[in-house]
């Protein structure tokens, strides 16, 4: 404490005396013009904070140069002539930053008294000193252009400057440029297609950056359209000041890519778990308004309704998309396509060549190339298509010496004759193309040793994107049991220890890292750091002898994919597992759509489903729901029921549970009912009353029955869950501290306000107690609290208590629907107050985060925002086609089928033939789950 009042001290005298050559100073009405962005000198702090932890800094020594520079500035202002008075400003600019460092430096040491509170408030802190940064950084940049001036030009330079001031202010940057995320390394042996980069280089180049333009490259799989994105992404780095990979097979894909994409801007909270959708919006707006050149790459796109909620509109600048289908995803005029053919038969044959390597090449150049394999060539070529993969794979078969005598003719040999014993592909039969490709690919797959060839078999069925390392060094080695047996650190029969030691999960046993170098050196994956990769067309490939075989791969597969995967433990969610999660869903994702296509073979039951399987399938099912991917949730839930052949099982009654959570949260009511009544059901046969599992399926009716209007069964229901938790104890607060914000609820519809009240008082109880005033769950209670206030018309306690909410779920799930219902209803509440253009303001923040959640269409929520916007915006001075048009948006919602979950409302009409609005109000407001109404 002593060193903080001396450090104190110190920042009062410098401040002292940097206030008093300040007030001389001419240039103090240009301080707040200042156009900020950090660049160089925000990076350089980052890194500072990231190099110097966990020790502590020599702040005595920052302080001391500090004043030194403030001394330095000091005279060098009282030196400057009058005809400087420009570059006079400037140092006064860089002079107040500094002067704004210190003072802030001082408040934040004065409010922390202890090293934890210096962390807990730093976040605001670092982010007002980047700010201050900024301003010295253009200052410098500022001052360098006026010295660097003659003086004839300098007064014409620093009218040009002054007028740049007062019109330009740029948006906010919180990174260093240039910045990429290119997580896959350069192709070394692209090859060709010059042409077709010079298109996408003339039509994509920055310096024509006036408009979004968007350019598609189409074709078949293994034709190198990734490649030459990334060939075309690697040779413009220059030219871009970001360039941003996306992966686009998956929802989850997309999502995981923009995270990325925020925590290379170094958006704020891009790292934190739970923030996919605000990191979505945070780079849309980022692409939208930044003055930045920027390259979007957008990789597999075969799903325009995925895409939709990810396309940055009436953005500036340049997107590059791959695709094997001839699809306009955005419906854009403008945009450019090209099919990227496979390659000639010259081409082809050169390709071949350049992989041959230089003995091959010479003896093609000298003509000494014997007419037997020069027709064995030309035959090989024209069966592969010009495909470049195969071409390779081809060549590399022709150099291994141990696969054959090292001629074409033997290659030519080994596949004709695995196309005579290629056993038949387990989904759809092969064209003649993929019959020649797969048993070129089997050629190779047979010569694999044993464990290169289970290790590329389990690859095979997970997502082909990028399998990381570590999902083979689980600590768990009882994981690897199996066709993984040889990735064990220790493979010793009968073996007790189940763990693996540290150097085995940071470093891989040799005889994996053995079956990782054969299959990269045949050029069947590719090992990027700590990331496997097997391209599409070697995973179609790989065939499976027997269903019995295929089943030890599944297993395999599965059991490393669930050991990785966070477990859903009983009175837990998954939130706090999100991180991790995220790693590994793909593979999950990947799992269940492989089972659902391997199921049945030839009509017969293929593939049975282990307890892990299912268990997985649970976790993964959960985990979306959760994070609101309600589309890839319902098909992995599928496949969970397919493997779980004992429909009487807890494991079925669990994956009816998170499917009828999946409805409710879209408000389909009906099949909601059906998926809560089978789990309570199932469970009721095989728990005890009393069981803590089955009050979850009581407190599922309760909610149910809630949102079908009959309150009396619901809270029925949710006094028998609330009995059962009260008797497990504080282990059960949080899940009895729902079923009380259940409770309210009921008696809220009864419009007992009171009795809403007092159970809203105990969920906040336990809540607090043992999760905090910030846990998830507390936006919620204050959601509650607004509600019962405005149904009261206390519109001022009603906001606050909005406010309280989205203060919680902002920061925590900022789009769940509760965020969402958060800003719809301080909408309202602001009307009340007449607070119009606030209202407007609000709905248009619920709008945009409502169509995030449901981006291929609009759904109820979105309906009941564009209804109530609509009949807010009525007056006067308001457009009367935008009124129309949002009239019309809503009513083709309210309309949609799939919006109705409870069954379309008939609405009654006046004596003028016109709809009450009051019942209008109420049927938007059944479009919406109830809790959030």
């Amino acid at each position: 404490m002593d060193g903080l009042e001396a450090r104190n001290r110190k920042s009062k005298n410098l401040l002292n005396m940097a206030s008093e050559s300040f007030m001389s100073a001419d240039g103090k009405k240009s301080l707040n013009q200042m156009t900020p962005f950090p660049r160089t000198l925000a990076a350089l702090v980052n890194t500072f904070c990231l190099t110097v932890s966990p020790y502590t800094a020599q702040f005595d020594l920052l302080w001391g140069l500090l004043n030194l520079n403030l001394q330095i500035f000091s005279r060098t202002l009282k030196n400057c002539e009058e005809d400087t008075a420009e570059a006079q400003i400037a140092l006064v600019d860089i002079f107040e930053s500094l002067l704004q460092i210190l003072g802030e430096s001082v408040n934040h040491l004065r409010q922390s008294s202890s090293v934890a509170d210096t962390a807990k408030f730093g976040t605001p802190f670092e982010i007002r000193i980047i700010e201050y940064l900024e301003e010295m950084e253009t200052s410098t940049k500022h001052l360098n252009d006026m010295m660097s001036l003659s003086k004839a030009k300098s007064d014409v330079h620093t009218r040009a400057i002054a007028i740049r001031r007062d019109t330009i202010i740029l948006p906010r940057e919180f990174c260093a440029f240039p910045v990429n995320t290119l997580l896959r390394n350069r192709n070394a042996d692209f090859f060709g297609r010059s042409t077709e980069l010079e298109r996408i280089g003339n039509y994509l180049d920055p310096r024509s950056n006036t408009t979004l333009r968007t350019y598609t490259i189409f074709g078949r799989r293994g034709v190198g359209k990734t490649d030459i994105a990334l060939e075309y992404a690697y040779t413009n780095l220059a030219k871009f000041d970001a360039i941003f990979w996306i992966n686009c097979e998956t929802a989850g894909a997309l999502r995981t890519s923009f995270a990325a994409i925020a925590t290379a801007l170094r958006l704020p909270n891009a790292d934190r778990a739970a923030c996919h959708e605000e990191n979505q919006l945070a780079v849309l707006n980022w692409l939208q308004t930044t003055t930045q050149q920027w390259l979007l790459i957008f990789d597999n796109a075969e799903n325009d309704d995925i895409l939709k909620g990810y396309w940055p509109s009436g953005a500036t600048g340049a997107i590059l998309i791959t695709s094997r289908r001839y699809f306009n995803f955005t419906n854009d005029a403008q945009r450019h396509a090209d099919t990227i053919k496979p390659f000639t038969e010259r081409q082809s044959w050169e390709l071949f060549m350049k992989f041959l390597g230089p003995t091959w090449q010479q003896k093609d150049k000298d003509g000494r190339m014997n007419g037997v394999e020069e027709k064995a060539a030309r035959t090989l070529l024209k069966r592969f298509g010009g495909l470049a993969l195969a071409i390779q794979q081809a060549a590399q078969l022709v150099n291994n010496c141990t696969i054959g005598d090292s001629t074409i003719v033997s290659v030519l040999k080994a596949l004709k004759d695995h196309e005579k014993s290629l056993p038949p592909r387990p989904i759809q039969p092969r064209s003649d193309i993929e019959k020649a490709l797969d048993s070129l690919w089997d050629i190779s797959f047979t010569h694999l040793s044993r464990n290169a060839r289970d290790l590329l078999s389990v690859l095979s069925l997970l997502s082909p994107d990028g399998v990381t390392l570590d999902l083979f060094l689980p600590t768990n080695q009882r994981s690897l049991d199996g066709k993984l047996n040889f990735c064990k650190q220790n493979r010793t029969t009968g073996t007790t220890h189940a763990d693996a030691t540290l150097p085995s999960v940071i470093s891989e046993p040799p005889l994996l890292r053995d079956a990782i170098a054969e299959l990269e050196n045949l050029r069947l994956i590719k090992h990027e750091k700590r990331t496997l990769r097997v391209h599409r067309v070697v995973q179609e490939a790989m065939n499976y002898y027997s269903s019995h075989e295929m089943q030890l791969y599944f297993n395999s597969a599965a059991a490393v994919v669930f050991e990785a995967f966070p477990k859903h433990l009983s009175r837990d969610i998954m939130s706090q597992h999100w991180t991790t999660c995220e790693c590994y869903i793909a593979h999950g994702v990947s799992l269940s759509s492989r089972f659902q296509a391997y199921y049945h073979l030839d009509g017969n039951e293929s593939l049975k489903g282990t307890s892990e399987l299912i268990q997985l399938f649970i976790n993964c099912a959960r985990y979306l729901c959760e994070i609101c991917d309600y589309t890839n949730c319902s098909a992995v839930i599928k496949s969970g029921r397919m493997a779980c052949k004992n429909v009487e099982s807890l494991q079925y009654a669990t994956l009816c549970s998170i499917e009828g959570w999946a409805c409710y949260e879209v408000n389909d009511i009906e099949e909601c009912r059906k998926n809560f009544e089978a789990a309570f059901r199932i469970q009721d046969q095989l728990l005890p009353a009393d069981d803590i599992e089955r009050s979850g399926s009581l407190h599922q009716l309760g909610v149910l029955e809630c949102a079908s209007d009959s309150l009396d069964a619901s809270l029925k229901y949710f006094e028998n869950a609330a009995t059962i938790r009260i008797r497990v104890g504080d282990s059960a607060s949080n899940l009895l501290a729902n079923t009380y914000l259940r409770m309210s609820r009921v008696y809220f519809n009864r419009q007992d306000y009171d009795g809403a009240l007092g159970f809203l008082e105990k969920a906040e109880t336990l809540y607090l107690r043992v999760s905090g005033g910030d846990a998830p769950f507390m936006a919620h209670i204050h959601y509650a609290n607004g509600n019962i206030h405005y149904a009261r018309g206390e519109w001022a306690l009603a906001r606050k208590s909005y406010n309280k909410c989205l203060g919680i779920s902002n920061a925590k799930t900022p789009v769940h629907p509760i965020t969402v219902a958060g800003y719809y209803r301080l909408g309202c509440v602001s009307f009340k107050l007449e607070h119009a253009e606030s209202a407007i303001e609000y709905l248009k923040k619920a709008l945009s985060i409502a169509r995030l959640r449901s981006p291929g269409h609009d759904d109820g929520t979105v309906a009941r925002i564009l209804w109530k916007t609509a009949v807010l915006r009525a007056t006067p001075a308001a457009s009367d086609a935008d009124i129309t048009s949002m009239r019309k948006a809503a009513e083709a919602a309210f309309q949609d089928p799939k919006n109705h979950g409870e069954g379309m409302l008939i609405l009654t009409l006046d004596e003028k033939g016109e709809e009450d609005e009051q019942e209008l109000e109420e049927a938007y407001d059944k479009l919406v789950p109830e809790f959030f109404r």
